[in-house]
């Protein structure tokens, strides 16, 4: 029985896995083509020379075959290939999805003229579009994509692996790879703007280019730090009872977290109590009060937040490019 029901278990993991990966190659697809590149505006890394070898070969024209799409596949080729040689194939697969996925769907929205069109509805009549408008969204947009991705372990390609590789070989801390990544797209668009203010002839238009440019960055950021945050934002209960054994009971059965008891003595009573260290998600706050109510109408609890949680029962979403092993299951890949 359990060989029958595995398969069908993992056909359903997997279809989940790549829908996602559908999603944000479509959020990216769509603030890269729609919101950013009609206001001269990139977004660093891999996707940002692509964009801007768009911006200067095309000028947004319909020529598919020098669009961001192709060069963005192009460009990422060495990097999936060292990637799959090395580190986890599975990682490796799916950032290759997102990539071919991310590419096709730029060139189908090029074709069909869907930024026209959003411009069209965005803007009245005789009005020019609003160019501070499309780059939030356009960045927002963007910040959507990586969180999804790094929770179905994978990535957006380009300098996300290159600082996951860095951080390998350099044995240095995740938030040292984000940095690395941070600094890299930021070169990227310096340099774009450069170049695009010396093609055209018009150092203003480079500067606009960095200015936008810098500023969907740092929104791209800000989304994706909010985002990861939400993954593991928590609250720490400290509740002290005399029905130790039956809150604890409760809270674990029904938050489904556990909990720590340690001893404690009043300071005013001198009398010797249990308090119970819960940590749960905010969301949860409003049932365990419930809970706590009902177990012992007389306990004690404050809360306090918790800043970050790395362990069993919270999605921790900083990624480790590790050696590929052949045994692990599809839900721990």
């Amino acid at each position: 029985m359990k060989n029958q029901i595995q398969p069908k278990r993992s056909f359903v993991y997997n279809l989940k896995q790549y829908l996602l990966i559908f999603l944000a190659s479509l959020a990216t697809a769509v603030s890269v083509e729609v919101f950013l590149l009609p206001a001269n505006a990139i977004v660093g890394g891999v996707l940002g020379v692509s964009s801007i070898l768009d911006l200067l070969l095309t000028g947004l024209e319909s020529k598919w075959y020098f669009s961001s799409g192709i060069w963005l596949i192009v460009l990422n080729i060495p990097i999936i290939i060292y990637c799959f040689l090395i580190y986890r194939r599975r990682f490796a697969v799916k950032t290759m999805v997102y990539l071919l996925l991310l590419g096709t769907e730029l060139i189908a929205l090029r074709e069909c003229r869907v930024a026209e069109l959003v411009k069209t509805v965005m803007t009245k009549e005789g009005d020019t579009y609003d160019k501070v408008l499309y780059v939030l969204l356009g960045g927002a947009l963007h910040g959507v994509s990586l969180p999804i991705l790094l929770s179905v372990n994978a990535s957006t390609g380009g300098t996300d692996i290159v600082g996951l590789i860095v951080q390998k070989h350099s044995k240095k801390s995740s938030s040292d790879a984000m940095r690395f990544i941070l600094l890299a797209n930021a070169v990227v668009i310096t340099v774009a703007s450069v170049v695009f203010g010396l093609v055209n002839k018009d150092p203003a238009e480079g500067i606009d280019m960095f200015i936008y440019s810098m500023a969907a960055l740092f929104i791209c950021e800000i989304v994706q730090e909010a985002i990861f945050k939400g993954f593991s934002s928590a609250i720490e209960l400290e509740i002290t009872t005399d029905k130790p054994l039956e809150m604890t009971q409760e809270l674990t059965t029904q938050l489904k977290h556990g909990l720590t008891s340690v001893k404690v003595v009043g300071g005013y009573s001198h009398v010797e109590r249990e308090m119970l260290l819960c940590v749960i998600h905010k969301s949860q706050l409003v049932k365990a009060r419930r809970i706590i109510n009902h177990v012992d109408p007389n306990a004690f609890a404050y809360v306090e937040n918790v800043k970050e949680v790395i362990g069993n029962g919270f999605a921790n979403k900083e990624i480790e490019l590790e050696q590929e092993d052949e045994t692990d299951s599809p839900e721990q890949r």
